[in-house]
């Protein structure tokens, strides 16, 4: 009966070892198929918080970084506050528009009151909008300079505010 343990123990010590190191080697999450910079940035039409209907084609003549997020997306939650902050010092013609996929008006409302975000919400509850950029993972960001064509795209979470600024006045027109 020992031998039997030792034996399940090693089993299982060497399976969450393999778990571990496959975790530790992914590459770092790609945008699948992604846009590339000179694309036209796909034009979609949203609702805001307010239930007001939006296009993305309203914003041109502006940079955007435009940010696909969700609530229960531990890197989104902690970008968000960077991106508020990173909001609040723009002066520049550059909006920031953060698009909630797949969740109720409800759940990101709250959210973003919890937060205090002040900047654009606009609300993607089929994940259509996110499909058009080829979204694989959250968070995604797509800068789009003022002719409505992308400059860059960035999969997974944007570190400081001080990249956030950086990126915004890499599309000021």
């Amino acid at each position: 009966m020992k031998e039997w343990r030792k034996w399940t123990t090693l089993v299982v010590i060497v399976v969450i070892g393999a778990a571990l190191i496959y975790t530790l080697f992914q590459p770092q999450p790609k945008l699948a198929h992604s846009l590339k910079p000179g694309d036209p940035a796909p034009d979609f039409t949203s609702i805001t918080l307010d239930g007001a209907s939006i296009k993305l084609s309203d914003y041109r003549g502006k940079g955007v970084l435009l940010n696909f997020w969700a609530s229960w997306c531990t890197p989104c939650v902690e970008e968000m506050p960077r991106m508020n902050k990173a909001y609040r010092l723009n002066t520049s013609n550059v909006e920031i528009i953060a698009v909630n996929v797949g969740e109720s008006r409800g759940t990101a409302r709250e959210f973003l009151t919890t937060l205090g975000i002040d900047f654009p919400v606009w609300l993607d509850p089929s994940g259509e909008a996110a499909q058009s950029y080829k979204v694989t993972g959250l968070p995604a960001t797509f800068l789009i300079d003022k002719q409505g064509r992308l400059v860059k795209a960035v999969a997974g979470e944007l570190p400081n505010d001080k990249i956030i600024v950086e990126h915004l006045k890499s599309i000021e027109p």
